[in-house]
């Protein structure tokens, strides 16, 4: 893991033993990327900003762009957390990303067997 790592990064590795990048590009054809994502298990988590005061992301426009973006991403496998910069680091926000972790860690060895 790299040295300079940030509190949601070395909570998930504390946790989970999982790399997470940030500003990953997931699509093979498109530029989009996660916020920070797990590539290990196709976790990703999405930081949803100006939900107060009708950012990009609540306009019209770019609500549709966010959706064709995470439908994609569930097309491609990915489970996608999101939320919202004050509740990034909160103890619920963590623990679903982990359980999302571990449910997909799950899903694999199922599969393996």
């Amino acid at each position: 893991m790299e040295k300079n790592f940030s509190p949601l990064e070395r909570e998930i590795y504390n946790l989970t033993g999982l790399e997470t990048k940030r500003e990953y590009r997931f699509h093979p054809t498109r530029e989009w990327r996660f916020d920070f994502a797990i590539p290990a298990v196709r976790v990703a988590i999405e930081v949803e900003g100006g939900v107060w005061n009708g950012g990009r992301h609540f306009r019209p426009e770019g609500y549709l762009r966010d959706m064709e973006k995470y439908n994609e991403a569930a097309a491609c496998g990915w489970l996608v957390i999101r939320t919202i910069p004050s509740e990034l680091l909160r103890v619920k926000t963590i623990q679903q990303i982990v359980r999302a972790c571990r449910r997909t860690v799950l899903l694999l060895s199922l599969i393996h067997i």
